[in-house]
């Protein structure tokens, strides 16, 4: 039988555990994945940004869902506009600098515009109906981004 010191014992044990958290790593023949940095996007609470891409936005992509282009519709009309809105709750709030005013009509008329999309892309008995909320409400956003006085409101100067 084998006889082993004290410090050879150590030394086994020693070893054998060095190779065994090498096995469990990554292979070394195996290439790092290179993390990229990208800038974070610049933020803006104001309202003003998110109406003026909400209008331009909608004008764009409305003619999909008026043709009935079933098959566009879910990419390039429902999930742009679904984060548009999103990051448009998330980034204006009213205790930011400037309030929404009127552009809310806007935010009003991405999602009155995906919903309309959503009830297109499914052949919904209330499509027609969608479609004139949609319209109703384009033409309130409409009314707010050609008179930008009744847009963003600074609190400030609310009740003064």
């Amino acid at each position: 039988m084998f006889s082993f010191t004290s410090n050879a014992l150590k030394a086994v044990i020693l070893a054998s555990s060095a190779l065994l958290l090498q096995a469990c790593g990554k292979p070394s023949d195996q290439a790092e994945e290179k993390v990229v940095i990208k800038p974070a996007p610049k933020l803006s609470n104001d309202a003003t940004t998110y109406a003026n891409e909400a209008w331009k936005f909608i004008n764009q992509v409305d003619g999909l869902v008026y043709s009935k282009k079933i098959d566009q519709l879910e990419e390039q009309v429902r999930k742009p506009a679904r984060k548009l809105s999103t990051d448009w709750r998330i980034n204006v709030k009213m205790t930011d600098s400037v309030t929404e005013g009127k552009y809310a009509l806007c935010r009003k008329a991405l999602t009155s515009l995906e919903i309309w999309a959503r009830e297109t892309i499914s052949q919904s008995d209330t499509a027609a109906q969608k479609q004139a909320d949609y319209e109703r409400d384009k033409k309130q956003c409409q009314g707010a981004i050609e008179n930008p006085d009744l847009g963003n409101t600074d609190p400030k100067k609310v009740g003064v």
